[in-house]
């Protein structure tokens, strides 16, 4: 069973740095199956005994990772699909880009050494080694794989998304306002009524955080984007650069918009953009279906836990997150 232990968190983690003490020889320094770690003031410390540890306290979340790994990696040999390093590196550098954008670095700070250093401070912000991350790489670039043959894109969604990126755009502000709050929506609007500069009042009153930074602008969107309710794109083509729309209900909130301008359509082919349109839906569909697929192979797999520690702490997880499904639902 510690033999089992020992294994799995070997590999987890395939190098460990070791902390160099002088070699006692007293008799403490040997242990019957010479499994020790390190020896303080020529005690030892057992590996079953740092292993239980980190069983206790990251077993479960590095078990789960690696059951999910085995099994993309088994999907992807019974579907014919061939994973490298380099499809492991390639999810590698573009999380590094990300996390470089979600730092705010500009391109001549995003160099590699401040990218690796971005990267080594959300690590250790949230407790993951680099061994885990890493883990993670490959088992994402197993699932894309799977992911985008699943993928099958219509003409039409094709022409659609075309429409999306080169079709008429209007620029908008917005603030947004909660429904149940008929007090902050009314002083809004007599802010406004008042002559208050638009972008202002968005800063101040605006309920979206990520919009009201930017003084209530929204990214540039067209009359038939799927991702703006309906209400707000026909409110917005409705206006003339530079009105103010009334109050506009979506979902749980009420947008007052302001139109700053529009963009003409592109005089571009439709043709011409084809590879270019069809990656831009991939983009955003193939996380969505990575993740569905890591929670229907990891529910698929036959799990077996022989490690009376670790198999406690799993059930744990497990009736967890039934409950937490439950209570969702």
């Amino acid at each position: 069973m510690h033999r089992f232990r020992n294994l799995m968190y070997m590999s987890v983690c395939a190098t460990i740095v070791p902390l160099i003490l002088p070699a006692p020889t007293t008799a403490a320094s040997q242990a019957d199956d010479g499994d020790v770690v390190a020896l303080v003031d020529g005690r030892p410390i057992a590996r079953v005994e740092l292993v239980d540890i980190l069983i206790d306290a990251h077993g479960v979340d590095v078990l789960q990772q690696l059951i999910i790994l085995r099994v993309a990696k088994q999907e992807a040999r019974r579907r014919n699909l061939r994973v490298t390093d380099a499809d492991a590196q390639v999810e590698f550098r573009e999380a590094l880009d990300r996390i470089a954008e979600k730092a705010g670095m500009t391109p001549s700070e995003a160099t590699d050494e401040n990218k690796h250093e971005a990267l080594r401070q959300v690590l250790e912000e949230r407790g993951i080694s680099m061994c885990e991350f890493m883990i993670g790489m490959e088992r994402n670039a197993c699932l894309r794989k799977i992911a985008e043959k699943d993928i099958t894109i219509s003409e039409e969604t094709l022409r659609e998304q075309f429409a999306r990126m080169y079709g008429e755009r209007v620029v908008v502000r917005h603030i947004q306002i909660a429904q149940r709050d008929m007090r902050g929506l009314n002083h809004a609007l007599d802010l406004l009524s008042r002559g208050a500069d638009f972008a202002d009042a968005a800063r101040r009153l605006s309920k979206n955080d990520q919009t009201a930074a930017r003084g209530g602008e929204m990214d540039p969107f067209t009359f038939d984007d799927a991702n703006i309710p309906a209400a707000l794109r026909e409110a917005a083509f409705s206006l003339k650069a530079g009105g103010v729309s009334n109050p506009v209900l979506a979902g749980q909130f009420y947008h007052i918009l302001k139109l700053e301008r529009r963009i003409p359509a592109d005089n571009v082919r439709f043709e011409d953009k084809r590879e270019e349109v069809e990656r831009s839906i991939l983009e955003a569909a193939v996380p969505q279906a990575m993740g569905e697929l890591a929670l229907e192979l990891f529910r698929g797999a036959k799990i077996k836990i022989l490690d009376d520690k670790l198999r406690g702490k799993y059930n744990e997880f497990l009736e967890r997150g039934t409950r937490e499904s439950a209570i969702g639902e």
